[in-house]
């Protein structure tokens, strides 16, 4: 069943489809508030955190940092882009936060590939974006309610569209 968006640009593309939006910040420019506000602009919408997949491990949860915490991290990582098109599928727009970038973004785009679900992919960065950085947003002079404003404008120009 998708569910019609009321009010704002569709991850999906039209139609009442939905979408997933993977919002990185990888210098600190304040995703958090970010990936919130926009979870609140879309609708219907959620918001999924990569860490919340990782704090839910009960037994043997290793810092992700480490590097034989591998494998504990690609599960994470597969879990939240499962539950991401599982919502996005049924016509939610999905807003998900990563503190970093994903390692395995492939991950993500078979997950949009498998379900025919849009898959768009910014990350945020303080000062100009490194060259090879198409989807990066220079949050430099932003808040994070103009930053909302960019993403939103991306989103509905579709610039920031990953394929797959």
């Amino acid at each position: 069943m998708n569910r019609t968006t009321v009010g704002g640009p569709e991850l999906g593309g039209g139609r009442g489809a939905g979408g997933v939006l993977v919002l990185v910040d990888p210098g600190g420019a304040g995703n958090s508030p970010v990936a919130e506000l926009l979870a609140r602009e879309l609708n219907p919408s959620v918001h999924l955190r990569t860490d919340d997949f990782l704090r839910v491990i009960r037994s043997g949860r290793l810092p992700p940092h480490l590097p034989e915490a591998g494998h504990q991290n690609a599960t994470a990582l597969a879990a939240t882009a499962q539950a991401a098109f599982a919502y996005a599928t049924r016509g939610y727009q999905v807003v998900v936060e990563a503190p970093a970038v994903p390692a395995a973004l492939d991950t993500f785009r078979r997950e949009s590939r498998t379900t025919g679900a849009a898959l768009h992919y910014v990350a945020l960065h303080p000062g100009p974006a490194p060259d090879d950085a198409t989807h990066t947003l220079d949050t430099t002079a932003l808040t994070p309610e103009t930053t909302v404003g960019a993403v939103l404008t991306a989103l509905t120009h579709r610039t920031h569209l990953l394929g797959w």
